[in-house]
């Protein structure tokens, strides 16, 4: 199946070790209630001429969309000052949603996502 990307990605980009998403229920910080489109765009097409540097950054992680798969990490996240404000949008995510990868630490993932998912179907869980 060929994917459609939500965004223009570097060669190898999703990485090989990307997996398909099969129901399950991840988190994600929204701006808002309700959540918008943007509330899924990655950090470069957030901010593309913004320098995005650290550990395990490269062009390939900057164009994924990261969600939890633990809502207590997300309400972790949803405390720094960056997301004052911000709600948490549950969502499940399918096979043809993108592709997922555990990233950095506890139950962050990164999500390449596909053109084909349908924001209006989160929920807002916590405001």
């Amino acid at each position: 199946m060929v994917m459609e990307w939500a965004e223009t990605l570097p060669n190898r980009c999703p990485p090989e070790d990307a997996i398909s998403p099969s129901g399950e229920y991840f988190y994600r910080i929204s701006k808002g209630n309700p959540v918008e489109d943007s509330d899924f765009f990655s950090q470069k097409k957030l901010a593309p001429d913004k320098k995005f540097t650290g550990e395990g950054i490269d062009e390939c992680i900057i164009r994924a969309v990261s969600v939890y798969s633990n809502i207590e990490d997300a309400k972790r996240t949803l405390k720094l000052p960056k997301f004052k404000g911000g709600c948490i949008a549950k969502i499940v995510l399918n096979g043809d949603d993108g592709l997922i990868k555990k990233t950095f630490k506890k139950s962050h993932y990164s999500w390449w996502r596909t053109q084909s998912f349908d924001f209006t179907i989160s929920k807002i869980v916590q405001s």
